[in-house]
């Protein structure tokens, strides 16, 4: 296939993730976080559960866990779905799209920080180097933020303090979802696509229930709409199972290093989406500070590059850092 006919499907990829928390702030209109979180994952799960169960029947491999890995599980479950979903969907719900999809697409600079700490990888020089300016990037776009005494969101009033709350929270869930992706990277070599995502996706779903239920026991049913109920169905379909889908396929005919470069013009994407449809405005420092988070993340992506290019002349036991691992989750942030 050429080139360019994977990139216009990147290119919608980039579209779709872009315009996801636009319609997520919209859905949390009429929904109470929590409820919207939960009544996504019962829907996801029996999405996957009946995927699972159609390859079980085909003669796939299908529930089959071993006990060893159970533990694995049940932290990717709680960092890839139950606990990141609900801070980042609170945090989306008290600040702007905009914010929540840069905060969230952060998630391959915490990677690399896990990494580094824990020392399962090493982090260059250049690497940190990235890191440090989109620290410095990501702590002016919060503090300019609140400069401007509170905004508007489709007829909701945000206090300064409410949004750098929500824009911490986001912070945490991305640091959640960096631990997911390191997490499934030994998992992925035992377990299937579909197993993987149906297992994390149930434990996931089961840690939301003691406090799910009683909020959905709350909710003001009466101002859910049939446009609303549409919308949840668009960020179960769009968000993860068709783009899933073209991001892995895509990674498979062009590599990896091609394909995550569509995930950094996400919250540019978020942003021009915002000021279209919501009417959200930046201020020249916020886009800066914008531009400098995006800016470290493109020079740590370039130094793992440089270390991966590296450790193809080096002898076999020299390692360079995972440009899978540090990468190709940041698209799930926003999700």
């Amino acid at each position: 296939m050429r080139r360019h006919s994977i990139d216009f499907a990147l290119a919608f990829v980039t579209l779709v993730w872009g315009f996801s928390p636009i319609v997520f702030d919209i859905i949390l209109n009429h929904f109470d976080p929590l409820v919207f979180v939960f009544v996504r994952f019962l829907l996801l799960s029996v999405v996957a559960v009946s995927v699972l169960t159609i390859r079980g029947v085909r003669g796939g491999r299908a529930w089959r866990v071993r006990r060893k890995d159970v533990p694995w599980l049940i932290a990717s479950g709680l960092c890839g779905y139950g606990i990141y979903q609900l801070f980042y969907v609170t945090g989306l719900a008290h600040t702007t799209p905009f914010a929540s999809s840069l905060l969230a697409n952060t998630v391959p600079i915490f990677s690399a920080v896990i990494l580094a700490i824990s020392r399962i990888e090493r982090v260059g020089w250049l690497q940190w180097g990235g890191i440090g300016l989109s620290f410095v990037g990501i702590v002016a776009f919060m503090l300019l933020a609140g400069s401007r005494g509170g905004v508007e969101v489709i007829g909701r009033h945000l206090s300064v303090a409410e949004m750098i709350g929500a824009d911490l929270l986001t912070v945490v869930a991305a640091i959640l979802f960096s631990a997911y992706g390191i997490i499934n990277k030994r998992l992925a070599l035992i377990y299937s696509g579909p197993e993987l995502m149906c297992y994390t996706l149930l434990i996931g779903t089961a840690a939301l229930m003691p406090f799910a239920i009683p909020a959905t026991m709350h909710q003001d049913w009466h101002r859910v709409t049939p446009f609303s109920w549409l919308l949840i169905g668009y960020s179960v379909l769009f968000p993860i199972y068709i783009t899933y889908s073209i991001w892995n396929w895509a990674i498979g005919k062009v590599g990896v290093a091609h394909v995550t470069l569509f995930s950094y013009p996400t919250p540019i994407v978020t942003g021009i989406f915002g000021w279209l449809l919501i009417g959200q405005s930046l201020t020249a420092g916020q886009i800066l500070a914008a531009a400098v988070v995006i800016g470290g993340m493109l020079l740590a992506r370039w130094g793992i590059s440089l270390a991966a290019r590296h450790a193809t002349n080096a002898p076999p036991r020299e390692v360079a850092p995972s440009e899978a691992t540090l990468t190709t989750t940041a698209h799930h942030a926003a999700v």
